[in-house]
């Protein structure tokens, strides 16, 4: 099942513009941020030069186990955020919690963790009978692909109602045009 949840965010990403490493996997050694081996249940890597996205597979079923698998997943992405921040962009990061089930003890974590921006965005996806949940709430995944340039049609220039718009526009300042437009319509209806 966690094959069908990489397949749709990887669709999901690559339709964004994010690109996995060869490896699939965020892999540093020696960094001063994360001296140890690389996070065990790490699943796949994603990023662009604005933002990295780490989906881990999250095998706890309590709230207290759940809690330090992921705060040890949050500190191994952004040890990952720090390095590449280091040649002077500043990169989102974005954790991605699967979890093998949903129960009652763990919709009070989903909430609370969702909540949580400290270091890294963390979206909680979960398995139920019909699929995997709430992945089109992983924010930068939600992004459109990249279009072609679109066409704008040609400046009609017999249309009065647009040509007296543009010199308003042309002669005056924007709080001149703020104030015309206030006094035009009742913003408080």
């Amino acid at each position: 099942m966690l094959n069908e949840l990489i397949k749709l965010l990887d669709e999901r990403a690559i339709d964004a513009g994010f690109v996995s490493p060869q490896e699939e996997l965020l892999i540093f050694d020696n960094d001063p941020h994360w001296p140890g081996p690389p996070l065990p249940n790490q699943v796949k890597y994603w990023s662009t030069k604005f933002a990295a996205v780490l989906l881990v597979r999250i095998e706890g079923t309590t709230p207290d186990e759940v809690w330090a698998e992921t705060r040890q997943a949050e500190a191994f992405l952004d040890a990952g955020l720090l390095r590449l921040e280091k040649k002077g962009s500043v990169v989102d990061g974005y954790l991605v919690l699967a979890l093998s089930g949903m129960t009652n003890e763990l919709k009070h974590f989903m909430n609370e963790v969702e909540k949580d921006t400290r270091f890294v965005r963390k979206h909680v996806v979960y398995p139920d009978a019909t699929g995997w949940q709430r992945c089109q709430r992983v924010t930068p995944l939600g992004l459109a692909a990249p279009s072609a340039q679109t066409e704008f049609s040609a400046f009609d220039t017999d249309n009065d109602s647009v040509t007296s718009l543009l010199q308003a526009i042309a002669g005056s300042t924007g709080k001149v045009l703020a104030r015309q437009h206030g006094k035009k319509w009742d913003l408080n209806e």
